[in-house]
């Protein structure tokens, strides 16, 4: 299996952006642009290798934005962000040039005209006379160069042990909120950014499969999903815990929904369609005596700089490529699993995996899937 090492020097960085921004001008020549504006945090991140231009988070607006013109890569920003634009994100070393103004003036369309005159622009937020630039970007950013799948690597590691970790020491009695507090916590600490929070105990696992944590406090069953961020890249996970002696009916039930997501990650191969992995859950969930469970929830789907970019139905479909990001989460009312991976061509590279939980191992077509049971706490 190749080995995936991140490198954040401006060096690889360069070259990452690089390479990037010849993508670019090779869809702006297509599509008969002379420059392609990019604010939104997520398309921000892309383009600069790991780049952050967010303030107020959780929003898809960034304070700096890139304007790719056919010759040239610049950015732009008001005062109050152009001193951190340079120190702590290094812009000018990555090779793109400042445009700024003070943050009482609206410059942006003045620097556009400056630098393209009336010639043509695609922008990823509304700006006057601009095309569209996002479905440019988003077609891009599903197909990850190595540097980026090193990021994902090493987010992958660092969540999975800290929620692992962090599961491990919550306490009967605790509420859910407190519990996603100090998970919070924990991510900040590792350098990763929380985007989902979800926390179920006991019969709110039952109840929502999208359990947002409230004062109710935990008995004897935990599930937290959680979504992270890392230098733009998002990635998901799902664990489960069972305070006492975990009932043999609900361990059985969750292996089930365990190898539902095994086969799908090993039918998910370059050159496929993934609306076949929809009709194959489906088949799994038959399977598994409970054949309308796939009704109840999505089933998940690629994802690289946005938590999803569509959920795979019969309307939003696409062809499964190297490279590329996918998750699944197979739920039975009551269990739940979900660890992003890597596809390649030798199969999948799970993001996130068992650190501390236990695993449980399953073999298919010749290879071994190890993926996190749910932990007892006795």
């Amino acid at each position: 299996m190749k080995e995936y090492i991140e490198d954040l020097s401006i060096e690889s960085r360069r070259g990452e952006i690089g390479r990037k921004l010849a993508l670019v001008r090779e869809d702006m020549q297509k599509e008969q642009l002379d420059a392609v504006y990019i604010s939104k945090s997520e398309h921000f991140a892309w383009i600069t290798a790991g780049g952050c231009n967010i303030v107020t988070r959780y929003s898809e607006g960034g304070i700096c934005a890139i304007l790719v013109t056919k010759d040239s890569q610049y950015f732009l920003c008001n005062n109050i962000e152009t001193k951190r634009m340079h120190v702590e994100e290094q812009l000018d070393l990555l090779g793109f040039e400042e445009r700024s103004c003070y943050w009482y003036e609206d410059k942006t369309m003045e620097f556009i005209h400056d630098l393209i005159g009336n010639g043509t622009l695609a922008a990823d937020i509304p700006l006057p006379g601009a095309k569209d630039a996002n479905p440019l970007l988003l077609e891009r950013e599903k197909t990850l160069c190595d540097e980026e799948i090193a990021r994902y690597l090493k987010m992958g590691k660092i969540f999975s042990e800290v929620i692992e970790t962090v599961i491990a020491g919550v306490k009967p009695g605790e509420t859910e909120i407190e519990i996603c507090g100090k998970l919070s916590s924990a991510m900040w600490k590792a350098g990763l950014e929380g985007v989902l929070f979800l926390v179920a105990a006991d019969h709110r696992i039952y109840d929502y499969r999208h359990a947002i944590p409230t004062d109710n406090k935990l008995k004897n069953f935990l599930m937290i999903s959680c979504n992270a961020r890392y230098k733009g890249l998002i990635t998901k996970i799902t664990r489960m815990a069972y305070f006492g002696e975990l009932p043999e009916g609900l361990k059985a039930q969750y292996a089930k929904t365990a190898h539902i997501e095994n086969v799908l990650a090993d039918a998910s191969k370059p050159g496929v369609d993934d609306l076949e992995m929809l009709e194959l859950s489906k088949k799994l969930y038959a399977e598994a005596g409970c054949p309308e469970m796939w009704k109840v929830h999505h089933q998940g789907g690629p994802q690289s700089y946005t938590n999803g970019f569509y959920l795979t139905t019969e309307h939003s479909h696409g062809i499964i490529r190297e490279g590329m990001v996918y998750g699944y989460n197979p739920s039975i009312t009551g269990t739940k699993t979900e660890d992003a991976f890597v596809v390649t061509e030798d199969g999948p590279i799970f993001v996130t995996y068992p650190v501390l939980f236990p695993a449980i191992e399953e073999e298919i077509n010749g290879r071994v899937y190890r993926r996190p049971g749910i932990l007892e706490v006795k």
